[in-house]
C-alpha cells in the first residue's frame, strides 16, 4: 500500500520545490515612512520585506531571497533575485547595504589566543576589522570552523559572527594559535 502512495505523490509539485525568479527589471525597493525596505513589483506592493543571502558564505550577490510576513504573519516568499547585478545601480545600492547591514561580519585579523575552560567554552582573543575582542564560543566544533580548506567561520554566544577568508594570509604565531582548533 505505501507503494502506491509514494506513485501516486511522485508527480505533485509542492510550492517549496518552485524557484520563482524575479525579473530585476521589474523590482522597485524602496524606504517607507518607517525606513524599512519595501517593494513595488508586478503591481504589487509588499511592505517591510526581507532579504537574505541563500548561499552566504560563497557569494553575497547572487540569490537573494525576497520575502515579507503576509497579513497572517505568516513568511511568504516573493521570489529570488538571481543576480543583483541586473538590478540598475540605485537598487544594487539599496540591496546592498541592506544585506551588508544584516551580515555584518568582522573579518579576523589575528589570533593572540585560545583558552579552553573545559565546560565546553572556548575564550578567543583576535583582532578584526572592528577592533581587538575576546569571544566566547560555545560548542566550538560547530561554531569555530572551517568552512572551505580556508575559510574560517566563528559565531560566538551572543549571536555575532566572524570571519577570516583565507587562513594562509595570517601570521604564523596566530596559525601556530588556531592550529588546536582548526
Amino acid at each position: 500500500m505505501e507503494n502506491n502512495e509514494k506513485k501516486e505523490n511522485a508527480g505533485e509539485v509542492f510550492e517549496i520545490d518552485m524557484l520563482e525568479l524575479l525579473d530585476c527589471s521589474k523590482l522597485e525597493f524602496f524606504r517607507d515612512d518607517a525606513g524599512f525596505i519595501s517593494l513595488k513589483y508586478d503591481g504589487n506592493e509588499y511592505f517591510n520585506v526581507m532579504l537574505t543571502r541563500l548561499v552566504p558564505f560563497y557569494s553575497k550577490t547572487t540569490y537573494i531571497s525576497v520575502a515579507y510576513d503576509n497579513e497572517d504573519r505568516e513568511f511568504k516568499e516573493i521570489g529570488v533575485i538571481k543576480d543583483m547585478k541586473e538590478l540598475s545601480p540605485e537598487q544594487y545600492e539599496l540591496v546592498n547595504s541592506y544585506l551588508e547591514y544584516k551580515y555584518y561580519m568582522p573579518e579576523i585579523t589575528k589570533v593572540y589566543s585560545i583558552k579552553d575552560n573545559s565546560r565546553g567554552f572556548i575564550f578567543v582573543d583576535i583582532d578584526t576589522t572592528a577592533g581587538r575582542k575576546t569571544i566566547c564560543i560555545r560548542d566550538w566544533y560547530s561554531n569555530f570552523r572551517l568552512l572551505t580548506d580556508k575559510y574560517l567561520y566563528a559565531s560566538d554566544v551572543d549571536g555575532n559572527k566572524y570571519f577570516c577568508d583565507d587562513i594562509s594570509k595570517l601570521d604564523k604565531k596566530s596559525l601556530a594559535v588556531l592550529e588546536i582548533y582548526i
